[in-house]
């Protein structure tokens, strides 16, 4: 299935496109928690191969999150909270297999990010900008991420930049519902 589009690009203070290029790479930090993890860039083409490698490294079974940050169909007010659906005790076969089905919401669309974590607590984090989060620094995500041919070198994220256009696509609309559905997602919260 073709993307529509990356879930961010970088632009101007203009909103114009400025040219950045996502480039493949990780680097290795501590959060200001003092908790480890590595930060993943990934190309769009490449996103859902990545992202179903760390999937994979995860301990079954997976928990899966929903964090809805922007309601395209039923916008809330600025500042309203995210709507988080849940679902306990997956197998990763399932999990990936939704991910593939509902591509153009989950790697496409800025409106939500996704949780993934594994039986030992580790977990894999996909952004609103595209961008994947590691938590913690383990080398079974090492592993993964140059067994998929991502580079352990530092590069310049999207969430680095200084402008950040987000993408709000109405074709993503209905893969929200059928992701909930395959995955048997349900509200962790009014």
């Amino acid at each position: 299935m073709a993307l529509p589009g990356p879930k961010a690009t970088s632009v101007t203070q203009e909103g114009d496109d400025d040219g950045f290029v996502v480039s493949a790479g990780w680097t290795a930090e501590a959060t200001p928690a003092g908790d480890t993890r590595i930060v993943a860039s990934v190309p769009l083409d490449d996103l859902p191969r990545v992202h179903a490698a760390l999937v994979f490294a995860l301990a079954p079974p997976l928990g899966f999150l929903y964090r809805q940050e922007v309601d395209r169909k039923n916008p809330r007010p600025a500042g309203a909270p995210p709507r988080d659906r849940v679902a306990l005790e997956l197998a990763p076969a399932r999990v990936l297999a939704a991910l593939e089905s509902c591509a153009p919401l989950v790697y496409s669309d800025a409106r939500c990010e996704i949780w993934i974590r594994g039986r030992m607590s580790e977990q894999v984090v996909l952004d609103h900008d595209g961008v994947l989060f590691c938590y913690p620094d383990d080398p079974a995500f090492r592993t993964a991420l140059e067994q998929a041919g991502v580079p352990a070198v530092d590069v310049e994220m999207l969430h680095e930049r200084d402008y950040v256009k987000h993408w709000f696509r109405a074709e993503a609309d209905p893969f929200e519902d059928e992701l909930a559905r395959m995955l048997g997602l349900s509200a962790s919260r009014p």
